[in-house]
């Protein structure tokens, strides 16, 4: 599959979702869903790579992504402000994302699925509180949850479709996003979420951007010897990789 193919592919996908979760009168308060495209290219990688993909498991990848989207959209509420009208729509609007991923997946028949996705919320949720309570994680634990986070979905997803081999380049991928992400907002003084609760990171940002650069080493170099991905994947992989540089997102910011 060439470069042209895996962005049309990409592309596709986002529309798809975005058809999913029309509501206009939502979207008239709270905009757009939130479609992380990282998210969604890591989600699709089988596809990209040309494995069997039918519809089942297509349908099965759109309510992952329409998991994140709801995921989102309850992160959007302003807790200082959460009875405005924005915001309860806001609420309204993660809440109805949430309920087009169960639509779509019971009407595949794929309670064991819905189970799974489910227990994986809850896996997120149990994480994030990581960033809220006074406890003292040490980097190790900070960084498996982020990465939970970021990807825990998508693991039981490629799961259970017995996508297995993907499932390690794409968790250490949506990291490494996470992270120079957070670490690029966070030298433009910008908003960040892991950073700004987290005292491990602020005491020790030298030990992040070691973290950072290591996960980048491990995944460029998994990624280039894979026996599994074709060429034009790898390239296309990398190229994701590196369009998160923290020195690119600085310049351009």
């Amino acid at each position: 599959m060439n470069e042209a193919l895996i962005l049309q592919h990409v592309e596709t996908y986002k529309k798809n979702i975005l058809m999913q979760l029309q509501q206009n009168t939502l979207q008239k308060y709270t905009g757009k869903p939130v479609i992380d495209e990282d998210r969604l290219f890591f989600t699709i990688l089988p596809l990209l790579n040309e494995e069997i993909w039918d519809k089942s498991v297509e349908v099965s990848a759109i309510a992952v992504s329409l998991i994140f989207s709801a995921l989102a959209a309850h992160d959007l509420v302003k807790e200082e402000n959460a009875t405005a009208k924005t915001q309860q729509l806001q609420v309204l609007a993660g809440d109805y994302y949430s309920g087009r991923y169960y639509q779509l997946l019971a009407k595949e028949n794929k309670i064991d699925l819905i189970q799974q996705l489910s227990n994986s919320v809850a896996i997120i949720t149990e994480h994030k509180s990581r960033f809220y309570d006074l406890e003292d994680y040490t980097l190790e634990q900070l960084m498996q949850s982020i990465q939970q986070i970021e990807s825990k979905p998508i693991e039981r997803f490629l799961e259970y479709y017995s996508y297995h081999e993907y499932v390690f380049i794409m968790k250490e991928a949506l990291l490494l996003a996470a992270l120079k992400k957070e670490l690029a907002a966070f030298e433009k003084n910008e908003k960040t979420f892991y950073i700004s609760k987290s005292k491990t990171f602020q005491m020790d940002m030298g030990a992040l951007r070691r973290e950072i650069e290591k996960i980048e080493y491990t995944l460029v170099q998994d990624v280039r010897t894979s026996e599994v991905l074709c060429e034009s994947l790898k390239d296309a992989i990398l190229e994701r990789v590196s369009k998160h540089s923290l020195e690119k997102q600085l310049r351009e910011g």
